[in-house]
C-alpha cells in the first residue's frame, strides 16, 4: 500500500509539472514569434504573423499592429489575416487604414476584418440578427441575410473607408464594400451608395448595392431606385423592384402600374425589349411591391385581381387594399375571404379586414406567427401605436408565442414597450426572459436615452 501510494503522489507531481513546463515553452514561442515580427528576413516576418493568427495569440495583437506597416506587402497580408482570425476589437483603427492599402487582397481582408468586429466575438459566436450563414466568407456569391443588431454602434471611420471603396477600379472590392455596409446598416453611406449606383456599370455590384439599401431599410434611400426599376438588366430591376416595394417607394409607383398594365409589346416600349420571358413572372414581382406599398394609384389593381385565378394575385391584392387602410374596400375583402380556399389567401384577408378597422382578425394572424413567415411579416409591419395590440398574447399564450411577439416587439416598439418586456423579464421562463432582455436592447438602442 505503501509502495503504491508513493507511485501515486509521483505520478499526481508529474501532472502538475508538465502544464508549468507546456506554459513556459509556449510562452518562449510566442515572445521569439513576436520578436520575428521585425526580423530582417521577410520569410521570417512572414511566418511569425501567420503562426500568430493561426494560433488565435491575442497577447500578440499590439505587436502585429505595429507590424502592420510592413514596408513588404506579403508580410502586410499575413498580419491583417491574423488580426482577423485573432478578432479582437483593437485592431478596428488597423482594419480602417489597411482597408486604404495598394493590395486588393489586403484591402479585402481588412473589409472582412472590420465585419467581424462588429458581428461575431472571439469565440466565433455570430451577434448579428439573423445567424443563419456559414460566416467563413461573408462575401460568397449568394444573398447574405446577416445584419447588425440595431443597438450596435459602428465606428463612423470604419463607414467611411468601406464607403469610399464603392469606388475602387476592382469590381470585386466595390462588391464587398457594398456587401459590407449593408451587414454594418450603414446608414450614414446612403449618399455614397446612391454615387456608386449611378456610376456602376457591373451587374452583380449594381444587385449588391440595391440589396444594401435594403438592409439599411431607410426610406430615404429609395429615391436612387427609381431609375432601375427600369434597367434592362433583368436582375438589376428585380432587386430594384423587390426593395422599392419593402421601403415603400411610392414614386416608383407610377412606372410599376404601368408595368403591370402593359401588354408584351407595351413593355418592349417600355424596356427596348422584352426583359424577362414570363409575363407571369414580372407581373407577380410588379403586384408584390405594389401591395407593400399600399398607394390608392393601384387600387384598381388590387380590386380586379382580387378575383384572379391565381392564388399569389389574390393575395398580394387582398395585402395591397388592407395596406391602402379605404375601409370602403371592405364589403369586396369580407366577400373574397368567405368563398377563398387557399390558406396563404385567407392569411392575407384577414390581415387586410383587421387593417381595414375588425381588429377581432389579429387573433387570426398571432395564431401563425410561430410557424409561418407570412404571419410573421405582417406583425413586422406594426407601427410603434399598435404593439399594445399584442401584449395580451405576450401575456397569456405559449413561450413559444411569447418569445416570437417580444421579438417583433423589440423591433418595432417604441420606449413604451419596455414596461412589458420588463414585466416577462419578471415572470417568463428562461427562454422568455432571454429574449424580453434583447427586446429591451433593441428598444433602447433605436432609442437612446435616459
Amino acid at each position: 500500500m505503501r509502495v503504491s501510494s508513493w507511485i501515486g503522489l509521483l505520478l499526481i507531481a508529474a501532472m502538475a509539472a508538465a502544464p508549468v513546463a507546456a506554459q513556459e515553452s509556449v510562452s518562449r514561442s510566442v515572445d521569439g514569434l513576436v520578436y520575428d515580427l521585425q526580423h530582417p528576413e521577410q520569410d521570417r516576418r512572414v511566418q511569425a504573423a501567420r503562426l500568430l493568427g493561426q494560433n488565435k495569440v491575442h497577447v500578440a495583437v499590439p505587436a502585429l499592429t505595429a507590424a502592420a506597416a510592413d514596408r513588404d506587402e506579403d508580410v502586410r497580408f499575413e498580419v491583417v489575416k491574423a488580426l482577423v482570425r485573432i478578432n479582437d476589437r483593437l485592431a478596428l483603427p488597423i482594419y480602417v487604414a489597411l482597408a486604404r492599402d495598394t493590395s486588393p487582397d489586403i484591402q479585402e481582408k481588412s473589409i472582412e476584418g472590420i465585419i467581424n468586429a462588429y458581428v461575431s466575438d472571439e469565440s466565433g459566436f455570430v451577434r448579428g440578427l439573423r445567424n443563419v450563414v456559414d460566416f467563413v466568407n461573408p462575401f460568397s456569391d449568394d444573398y447574405n441575410p446577416l445584419m447588425v443588431e440595431p443597438f450596435i454602434e459602428v465606428d463612423p471611420a470604419a463607414i467611411d473607408v468601406v464607403g469610399d471603396l464603392l469606388l475602387s477600379e476592382r469590381a470585386r472590392i466595390r462588391k464587398n464594400a457594398a456587401v459590407a455596409l449593408g451587414i454594418l446598416r450603414a446608414r450614414a453611406a446612403l449618399p455614397a451608395i446612391g454615387d456608386a449606383l449611378d456610376q456602376e456599370s457591373v451587374t452583380d455590384v449594381k444587385v449588391e448595392l440595391i440589396r444594401t439599401i435594403y438592409k439599411i431599410g431607410d426610406p430615404a434611400g429609395g429615391g436612387t431606385l427609381v431609375p432601375r426599376v427600369l434597367d434592362t438588366d433583368k436582375s438589376v430591376h428585380d432587386e430594384a423592384i423587390f426593395t422599392a416595394g419593402r421601403l415603400r417607394v411610392r414614386e416608383v409607383v407610377p412606372y410599376l402600374v404601368d408595368m403591370l398594365e402593359a401588354g408584351v409589346e407595351e413593355r418592349r416600349t417600355l424596356f427596348g425589349f422584352v426583359p424577362i420571358s414570363s409575363s407571369d413572372d414580372l407581373s407577380r414581382r410588379v403586384l408584390e411591391a405594389l401591395a407593400h406599398i399600399g398607394d390608392p394609384r393601384a387600387q384598381h389593381l388590387f380590386l380586379d385581381w382580387l378575383h384572379s385565378d391565381r392564388r399569389w394575385s389574390r393575395r398580394f391584392s387582398a395585402e395591397g387594399l388592407g395596406r391602402i387602410g379605404d375601409a370602403t374596400y371592405l364589403p369586396q375583402v369580407v366577400a373574397r375571404h368567405q368563398t377563398e380556399e387557399a390558406d396563404d389567401v385567407r392569411l392575407a384577408l384577414a390581415f387586410a379586414r383587421y387593417r381595414l378597422g375588425e381588429a377581432q382578425y389579429l387573433q387570426d394572424v398571432v395564431d401563425r406567427v410561430t410557424d409561418d413567415v407570412q404571419a410573421y411579416g405582417y406583425l413586422m409591419e406594426f407601427a410603434p401605436q399598435e404593439m399594445p395590440g399584442l401584449y395580451s398574447y405576450v401575456r397569456n399564450e405559449s413561450d413559444e408565442l411569447r418569445i416570437r411577439l417580444l421579438e417583433v416587439i423589440g423591433m418595432r416598439g417604441d420606449p413604451s414597450a419596455i414596461d412589458i418586456a420588463e414585466e416577462m423579464i419578471q415572470v417568463g421562463s428562461q427562454e422568455v426572459r432571454a429574449a424580453a432582455n434583447l427586446a429591451v436592447l433593441r428598444i433602447r438602442g433605436r432609442h437612446p436615452g435616459p
